[in-house]
């Protein structure tokens, strides 16, 4: 039986912009996930534009996620925050509204203290058509965010640098394209006394397959994340896979994630979580598989609009899940 598309459409938007009564539970209102994917915040942060990258304040009273147009020609992010009054409506953050650049990528520290982002802002297109890209910081002053400053170039080089993930000790890891090979590496610097050491290459555990990038850090350092392609057991796209550390035996071998996060698209490269821990969010891009029953110009308006329309969505899940993983963990033997 066909159901209407336009219906669906309705009741999603209907459930998103109820005016008469404010939403003020956490997560923007949505019930919590168990262990299905879930669309996340459908209207809000997912709503047929190309999302990507989620981050919350510890407090989870505001949220901030990236949106891309034209291929990440214009790219930014976005924030909503929980008042007395409900969630505010998604609005621009204030640094990050100049056309010219693009800003991605943003992660607040656990303590809630930075609000780490990755900007193009400043830099020329290179001769092969690149954009240089930094990591950018912005301090929490009150209830907003100072003047963001660039890191300085112990973190900063001249090649594109790019998805910075921080741990509870403020342990900096990022990924950094070689200018020849094109070729992505995961770095690590340590914070101490207040300063980033010089970042040292992640082992080959974390820096696998074909190509990897965009690796998340668990807020004790127990695993990371990893997007990588060219794995033996990949799905056919960008995979998730997950590395935990030992302090005897070091980092476990990549180990996918499984088909609940993972598929043969492209577009799975951006995972993080809860404040707590509880729940993981990750990008992927899915394609609503409803048939409308006539397909008619306002229809395909209403599709394009909507999520799961073909451009990549923010999804959450129970994480526990990691456990289980964590219990197949195997590591190379010295």
């Amino acid at each position: 039986m066909k159901i209407s598309l336009l219906l669906i459409v309705a009741i999603i938007v209907a459930s998103c912009s109820n005016t008469n009564k404010p939403v003020t539970e956490p997560y923007l209102g949505e019930s919590l996930p168990g262990n299905e994917p879930q669309l996340f915040a459908p209207g809000f942060v997912n709503d047929g534009i190309a999302s990507r990258d989620i981050t919350f304040t510890p407090d989870g009273n505001e949220v901030y996620f990236g949106k891309n147009i034209g291929n990440s020609r214009y790219a930014t992010i976005l924030y909503c925050k929980n008042t007395k009054n409900g969630w505010t409506k998604p609005e621009v953050v204030s640094f990050a509204r100049d056309s010219r650049y693009i800003y991605i990528e943003p992660c607040i520290s656990p303590d809630g203290k930075k609000m780490f982002f990755v900007s193009n802002k400043g830099q020329e297109i290179d001769e092969n058509n690149r954009f240089i890209t930094d990591i950018w910081v912005a301090d929490r002053i009150e209830d907003n965010w100072g003047a963001p400053y660039k890191l300085d170039t112990v973190i900063n080089s001249s090649d594109p640098e790019f998805f910075p993930s921080v741990a509870a000790n403020g342990n900096l890891y990022f990924t950094r394209e070689d200018p020849t090979t094109r070729a992505n590496t995961i770095y690590k610097s340590t914070f101490e006394n207040g300063n980033y050491q010089k970042p040292e290459p992640m082992p080959k555990e974390i820096n696998c397959g074909r190509a990897r990038f965009n690796t998340t850090i668990a807020t004790d350092e127990s695993f990371m994340i990893i997007p990588c392609i060219g794995m033996p057991d990949s799905y056919g796209g960008t995979d998730y896979y997950i590395s935990f550390f030992n302090e005897t035996k070091g980092w476990s071998i990549p180990q996918n994630m499984g088909e609940k996060v993972n598929s043969a698209t492209t577009f799975q490269y951006s995972a993080s979580f809860s404040p707590d821990g509880n729940y993981m969010f990750f990008m992927t891009t899915k394609v609503n598989t409803l048939s409308p029953d006539i397909l008619d110009y306002k229809t395909l308006q209403n599709m394009h609009n909507a999520p799961e329309s073909g451009n990549s969505n923010i999804y959450w899940m129970d994480a526990s899940f990691i456990d289980t993983l964590k219990q197949k963990a195997t590591f190379i033997e010295n």
